[in-house]
């Protein structure tokens, strides 16, 4: 494999001088021991926050309206005659720096400088400012206008001197998860913007009735043994039992995990993820390991003392969905209004039940509900369409580096193998590799498939930077 990584350049390249290929050859040799550098320090960057006037609809010529969209600027490794230039997409949270290791740590290698900006409606980047989240307020909460936000930026970036980047300098993308696909249909999109794209667990494709996801969570589970698949579905199937049939049981159990104003249903949907975000966030050894030979109040107990680490249960009350008022740090409403109005990703059980570990009360008449209730009667994805502006899996692109973590549930929401010559899609295997794991602060420590995996990314980054 690392003889692989260092081979010489294209044949078009032969020609130059054999001072250029000692250069190419030492430069590669440094991207495959970047690993060996520290954690960059992120308190001692020098990360400037400012903002851009940002238009609210770039869709229409006549609407000028505009808001300030928050973004950063790290500078601290940036060659200036190199002219690289990292944009780390923000997703469906609040942007509060560049503080991705990974991302920093390529920059220090690459002698890059890196951007991010904050994704519309997130954070402080509001285009109605602290008015409220209102469905008429959300309209322009949609991927089209994010990747025009983008494109829009990486062009101001480009002709204001400040920045001390020109028309000639390279640009790639990073992100993860939502941000990910962003970056993947980025680079569909406007090609001529950018020389590459990375894709973290990028979920390309929306679906509406998600049951590969719960599929692959049995999957994940049983990398520690079939009890911990069977452990996590009778504790779902206690719980359903406690809601419906114990009325003192169920409000212990809304007492013990603090969710006091959710339905029965909500409860198990929030529940549910309580495992989802624990084996997707790379978890599952844990997890497993704290459930086996343990009693029922045991694991709750455990459960209860864990959950807050990954998810909020107001985030899946329709009383708290519906409630329009702005608050910097909420982000619930925002993103389940993307799944309701475009992507989908409706978590339900899998038809056969031996699969499935969450209660089949959280199907897809639930999910419409949920909708509903939060934003009105009309408010479902057409994933049809969508899909067909963007490719889905199908996705035609140059260029593209698409990760997935092999116990990640998203990864069937993503490409998992490469189906053209311009995507390299890596799949991690290795325990708790799970969701957006390559963009995870490098450790001495950690599974050698990763380690692997990332010196690749670094290593067509650095080509795509210098023109290969």
């Amino acid at each position: 494999f690392f003889f692989l990584m260092i081979r010489r350049p294209p044949r078009s390249t032969q020609s130059r001088s054999s001072a250029a290929s000692d250069v190419y050859k030492r430069q590669a040799f440094n991207i495959l021991n970047f690993l060996g550098l520290k954690p960059v320090n992120v308190s001692s960057l020098h990360q400037k926050e400012d903002y851009y006037d940002q238009l609210i609809n770039h869709f229409d010529p006549q609407d000028i309206r505009k808001f300030r969209q928050r973004y950063y600027v790290v500078d601290d490794f940036y060659n200036p005659k190199l002219q690289r230039v990292f944009l780390y997409i923000c997703g469906e949270g609040e942007c509060t720096g560049i503080r991705n290791q990974f991302t920093l740590q390529l920059a220090q290698r690459l002698e890059a400088k890196v951007v991010a900006l904050e994704h519309r409606y997130y954070g402080v980047s509001q285009p109605f400012g602290e008015a409220n989240l209102s469905l008429e307020n959300l309209r322009y909460l949609t991927a089209e206008q994010a990747l025009e936000d983008l494109a829009s930026f990486l062009q101001f970036v480009k002709t204001t001197k400040e920045f001390n980047v020109n028309e000639k300098s390279r640009w790639i993308t990073i992100g993860g998860s939502y941000p990910g696909a962003l970056s993947a249909w980025f680079r569909y999109k406007y090609p001529h913007l950018t020389v590459g794209a990375l894709g973290s667990s990028a979920v390309v494709n929306p679906i509406v009735d998600f049951t590969a996801f719960d599929e692959q969570i049995k999957l994940s589970a049983r990398k520690s043994g079939q009890w911990c698949f069977d452990a996590i579905k009778e504790l779902n199937s206690r719980v359903e039992s406690t809601l419906f049939n114990d009325s003192k049981g169920a409000k212990a159990l809304r007492e013990q995990f603090g969710a006091h104003g959710l339905t029965n249903t909500e409860f198990l949907w929030f529940f549910s993820d309580i495992f989802v975000e624990l084996i997707q966030y790379g978890a599952r050894r844990e997890l497993c390991n704290a459930l086996k030979d343990q009693s029922h109040d045991v694991r709750l107990e455990w459960l209860s003392k864990n959950y807050q680490r990954v998810i909020r249960p107001q985030d899946y009350g329709t009383y708290f969905l519906a409630n329009e008022t702005y608050d910097h740090e909420r982000n619930g409403r925002q993103w389940m209004y993307q799944q309701c109005s475009q992507f989908g990703w409706m978590q339900t059980a899998p038809i056969d039940d031996r699969t499935s570990m969450r209660s089949k009360l959280v199907n897809l008449d639930f999910y419409r509900r949920v909708c509903k209730l939060a934003y009105g009667e009309g408010i479902w994805p057409n994933i049809e369409e969508f899909n067909y502006q963007f490719g889905a899996t199908r996705l035609e692109v140059t260029k593209l580096i698409l990760t997935n973590g092999d116990e990640d549930p998203w990864k069937w929401a993503g490409v998992r193998s490469s189906r053209s010559k311009g995507i390299y899609a890596y799949e991690i295997v290795c325990d708790d590799c799970a969701h957006c794991v390559d963009l995870s602060t490098p450790k001495e420590t950690e599974d050698k498939r990763l380690t692997q995996t990332r010196v690749r990314i670094a290593y067509r980054l650095w080509l795509w930077f210098n023109g290969f």
